[in-house]
């Protein structure tokens, strides 16, 4: 097996899709209009016809080029046909051309290594019986209660809803920076263009929005990909409503539901309180930086 790196402007977009969407793995994170979006110029890895593939999410920094895991994306690695020999092709390639790697693993990949830890994440598998538990279901109803309803939102309307309600948060709770919030809007603008981004809204009686989240479905992973409530003060229970709402919505367009994390025990809890069962992946660590670019880089 011969592995071919491929510059993103020859990349074959539909074949490349073609395999990450009959993977046994077909997370949105790694399609072509997530990936444009979070990490413009990435490059692929191919072995035959698209068979395996592995996608290099590449960035340069102090003169050095790294791996790094970009933003709004989780568990990537290699798709498509995926055994512990292809694996290892790729690991190899990407710690002989890479000093620094920072990327996350998706959970069919199987490569055990000294330079991988691993992390969580709360799925929720249709196939499955799933229940909420009664905290959970308390906090549905006092929304319900408080007369919380739950609304998509057009197309039209979500990025400025978006960059309204959503961004500052982000900027400002979150503490992103300006620059990866824009990818944000890039990923919803590329979402919406390929008919997989649906946005849920709560509202009060009022009409004032109390919640807001954004979902990506490919037909068979549908992603928690972002959103927020702005009642936390008032603790009404319309972050739940959502989130009931979006598991009842996807429940007949997807296999499965993704959480889209779960690292802070706080979260975790919100999501296990949904039914969400963990699942555990890989994280990628490597750095072989010279001394003073190790130095400058943890001090940024």
């Amino acid at each position: 097996m011969t592995i071919i790196r491929i510059q993103h402007q020859d990349i074959d977009f539909k074949k490349w899709d073609q395999t990450i969407l009959t993977s046994a793995t077909p997370f949105v994170f790694a399609q072509s209009f997530c990936l444009n979006a979070t990490c413009p110029q990435w490059d692929a890895l191919i072995i035959g016809d698209y068979e395996s593939v592995f996608p290099l999410t590449h960035k340069t920094k102090f003169g050095f080029t790294y791996l790094p895991q970009p933003p709004f994306t989780s568990q990537l690695g290699a798709f498509g046909k995926v055994n512990l020999e292809i694996e290892q092709l790729f690991f190899k390639y990407i710690t002989q051309h890479y000093k620094l790697i920072d990327i996350e693993l998706n959970i069919s990949n199987k490569i055990a290594s000294e330079f991988i830890t691993p992390k969580n994440t709360y799925i929720l598998n249709y196939q499955s019986e799933y229940k909420f538990n009664q905290n959970t279901k308390r906090n549905i109803n006092k929304a319900i209660d408080n007369g919380l309803i739950v609304e998509r939102v057009e197309d039209k309307d979500v990025i400025s809803l978006s960059q309204k309600y959503l961004n500052p948060f982000l900027e400002n709770e979150v503490n992103l920076t300006k620059s990866t919030v824009a990818l944000l809007d890039d990923l919803l603008k590329n979402s919406i263009e390929s008919k997989t981004l649906f946005t849920f809204k709560v509202l009060d009686k009022n009409q004032t929005i109390k919640a807001l989240g954004h979902f990506i479905c490919n037909g068979k992973h549908a992603l928690y990909l972002k959103g927020t409530n702005f009642d936390k003060a008032d603790n009404s229970g319309s972050m739940h409503l959502l989130m009931k709402y979006a598991i009842e919505f996807f429940a007949d367009k997807s296999t499965f539901f993704d959480f889209g994390g779960g690292s802070k025990q706080g979260l975790a809890n919100f999501y296990m309180g949904f039914g969400g069962q963990v699942s555990t992946y890989s994280f990628l660590q490597v750095n072989r930086l010279p001394r003073l670019i190790k130095f400058i880089k943890n001090k940024k």
